[in-house]
């Protein structure tokens, strides 16, 4: 009886640490066979996406392959309309309001060290976190968040940030916007170097799953870029936006200042009321207005390119079945609609931005026209990594639209200029709010260059009140720090 009993007892044992190593080689399974993830931030990016169809001429040849490989968010929006607080946003997974972040000179170092960042989240989750380039403003990140970062390519002979070899020849209209062409190869390209970096990380043998990142500096401004893309549009050819003279008449003084703005919008510009725009003047006074869309259609050239490189290392690597792609834009930029360029406004070619998920197993080569928030890229990685979720996150997962595309979503996208002034984007209308009674409303449906202002419309008061009650009411104001100087212009 004693040495039944052994036996079964040991039988047992046996059992027990057979299933131990069982579920140990399942976890180890488990943990390889993760999804990896390439993550890739452009730039100033409005909608010159051929996929988009922002402007006739554009050749994004690469953005397109990506488009037609995952799901493109049509409809999509940024969260603030700087770069600064766009990308505080995106990778906390929270509103300008929440975290105080509304413009470039407000300083965001501690909400990174205090918050769970997305890249962070990652690390603390299993991943190999690498990146290169500008993921924050600034190119800014904090060390210990990433095993491997290169803000910026090492090496005195690489050009194209802010230098160009051959500046003599470059056109300057005021502060940073200022364009030329030089003789360079893509690989002593700023972005060109960095995606290079990115790629050579792609190739290498990995024994966990990675989370790489990619920022690529252009189309912001200055539009230095290799001048074989300037080639490629010939200047005589260039088809300027389609704009209207009398676009403002309708647009309040607080839309006003906004569009006349040429500090991508300092607090005190709300308290002038501006007669006109003095780039705006100067571009058309000055025949420059072909010149600068020939040169950002040829900084959307050169970034496309660039992203490029990451889709043929990755294609070709070991990788490619078990890699998430997110292709996003921080915000879009103005050429000359609504009288302004830059960023920093409220309307459509600033708060729309190029948002493209591919997620093996998912839906391929569909569109969304549902509204979305670069807020909603942190829970929609949470869901598809399988990572802890995090209870404070503002966004939410677009998994269900890329299932299916068509699935409704509830709640708008609400970007934000400053505490008091937001914009509210539906699937059919945008609202915006100045916070001291002046307003706007455009009907996509029927105005998708959003030219007739409807706020005063009586037959749009209903929908204009149910837009309303998505503004925000409390708005943290904004974070300051010893960078705020430094960081305005980057």
């Amino acid at each position: 009886m004693r040495k039944k009993s052994l036996l079964i007892y040991c039988t047992v044992l046996i059992g027990i640490g057979f299933l131990t190593i069982l579920n140990s080689c399942k976890s180890e399974v488990k943990e390889i066979e993760r999804p990896n993830v390439l993550f890739v931030a452009f730039d100033d990016l409005n909608d010159w996406e051929g996929c988009l169809f922002g402007h006739p001429q554009t050749i994004t040849p690469n953005i397109n392959r990506l488009a037609e490989k995952g799901v493109l968010f049509t409809n999509a929006h940024c969260a603030g309309t700087m770069c600064c607080p766009s990308r505080a946003s995106m990778i906390t997974g929270l509103r300008p309001t929440t975290t105080g972040v509304y413009k470039n000179t407000d300083t965001p170092n501690s909400l990174y060290k205090e918050k769970q960042t997305l890249n962070k989240h990652f690390k603390e989750n299993g991943y190999f976190v690498a990146g290169a380039g500008k993921i924050l403003h600034g190119f800014h990140y904090e060390e210990n968040d990433w095993h491997e970062f290169q803000a910026k390519p090492k090496g005195k002979n690489i050009v194209g940030n802010r230098s160009n070899p051959n500046m003599e020849n470059a056109t300057i209209v005021s502060g940073n916007i200022m364009w030329g062409s030089f003789s360079s190869p893509d690989s002593l390209t700023f972005d060109g170097s960095n995606a290079d970096w990115v790629s050579e990380r792609l190739n290498r043998d990995h024994d966990k799953p990675f989370f790489l990142a990619c920022g690529i500096f252009r189309p912001h401004i200055p539009w230095f870029n290799p001048e074989k893309y300037f080639d490629r549009f010939p200047l005589e050819e260039i088809e300027l936006p389609i704009v209207n003279e009398d676009d403002l008449d309708d647009v309040p003084l607080s839309g006003k200042n906004i569009a006349y703005s040429i500090t991508n919008f300092t607090m005190d510009d709300d308290l002038n009321n501006y007669e006109e725009n003095e780039e705006h003047e100067m571009m058309k006074r000055d025949s420059l207005w072909e010149y600068a869309v020939r040169a950002y259609l040829a900084s959307v050239s050169y970034a496309d390119a660039q992203f490029g490189k990451l889709l043929d290392a990755l294609e070709n690597s070991k990788y490619a079945d078990n890699t998430i792609i997110v292709l996003w834009s921080d915000h879009g930029w103005h050429l000359g609609e609504k009288e302004h360029w830059r960023k920093a406004t409220l309307w459509e070619e600033v708060t729309r931005v190029p948002l493209i998920i591919y997620a093996p197993d998912k839906a391929t080569n569909r569109r969304s026209s549902q509204p979305a928030s670069l807020i909603d890229i942190y829970p929609t990685l949470i869901e598809l990594c399988g990572l802890p979720i995090i209870d404070e996150l503002e966004g939410e997962s677009l998994v269900p639209q890329l299932i299916d595309p068509d699935t409704k979503r509830i709640i708008p996208a609400i970007s934000s200029l400053t505490p008091e002034f937001h914009s509210v984007r539906n699937e059919q209308f945008r609202y915006i709010s100045y916070g001291n009674g002046q307003e706007e409303l455009y009907d996509h449906s029927l105005d998708p260059r959003e030219w007739a202002n409807i706020a005063d419309n009586p037959d749009y008061s209903e929908v204009k009140e149910k837009l309303k009650g998505f503004v925000p009411q409390e708005a943290k104001e904004h974070t300051k720090g010893k960078n705020n100087k430094k960081n305005e212009k980057l």
